[in-house]
């Protein structure tokens, strides 16, 4: 089953570092890059989010 509550924190983190990214010109620099750092910064907030959701 979802949990919609936990899905609404992790897209409403998603979209503020996603707007953080854009907004310092990090997403433009070239496509390995973008696409890694974005991850890596999702996949540690996802991490965390559950994390805290497992305490």
């Amino acid at each position: 089953m979802i949990n919609y509550i936990q899905l609404y924190k992790i897209r409403k983190r998603v979209k503020r570092i996603l707007k953080e990214k854009i907004e310092d010109e990090e997403l433009a620099t070239t496509k390995k890059s973008c696409v890694g750092c974005v991850a890596d910064e999702i996949s540690w907030e996802i991490y965390y989010l559950l994390k805290e959701e497992n305490k």
